[in-house]
C-alpha cells in the first residue's frame, strides 16, 4: 500500500497523540483560546496552535506566554490589546503574522515553515499552497507563468 505525503499529512490531526505531539496539552487551552481571538476564527489548523505555541515560547518565553494568556484572556480583545503593554502588543503582533503568514525568523531570514496551514491559504478560494495543490509535480504551479502575460 501507497502512503502519499498527503494522506499521511490529512491524518494527523485525527490521530489522538496529534495534539500532543504538536504541542497541544491542556494547558495551552487558554493560549490557544487567544490564539483563535486574534486570528478571528474558530478553525485554526492544531498543527498551526501547535506551531504557535512552539514559535511564542521560542521567542519569548514560557513565563512570557503564560503572562501573555494571563493578560489577554478576559474581555473584549481589542480593548484588552489596547490597554495591554508594547511587550504584550509586540507579542500579539507576532502571533497574528504566524497565524496569517505562516513566517517565522530563522537565521535572521523570514521562513515560511507553516504556510500550509496558515490563515492567508485558508482565505483563498482561486489557489492552493504549494504542495497541497493537485495536479502533476508541483500542481498548477509546475509550469511558470508565460512572459509578458501579466
Amino acid at each position: 500500500m501507497k502512503f502519499s505525503r498527503r494522506a499521511f499529512l490529512g491524518t494527523l490531526p485525527v490521530m489522538p497523540s496529534a495534539a500532543r505531539a504538536f504541542g497541544l496539552g491542556e494547558g495551552d487551552a487558554a493560549f490557544a483560546n487567544v490564539v483563535r481571538q486574534i486570528g478571528g476564527i474558530g478553525d485554526i489548523s492544531p498543527n498551526l496552535l501547535g506551531a504557535v505555541s512552539r514559535e511564542f515560547q521560542q521567542a519569548y518565553g514560557a513565563e512570557a506566554q503564560a503572562e501573555f494568556t494571563r493578560v489577554l484572556s478576559n474581555g473584549a480583545l481589542d480593548a484588552r490589546i489596547a490597554a495591554a503593554s508594547a511587550d504584550i502588543k509586540g507579542q500579539a503582533a507576532f502571533v497574528a503574522t504566524l497565524l496569517y503568514t505562516g513566517e517565522v525568523t530563522r537565521g535572521g531570514r523570514q521562513v515560511a515553515l507553516y504556510y500550509p496551514w496558515c490563515l492567508a491559504w485558508k482565505s483563498l478560494t482561486f489557489a492552493t499552497a504549494p504542495g497541497l495543490c493537485g495536479g502533476p509535480a508541483f500542481g498548477h504551479w509546475a509550469n511558470p507563468p508565460i512572459p509578458g502575460a501579466m
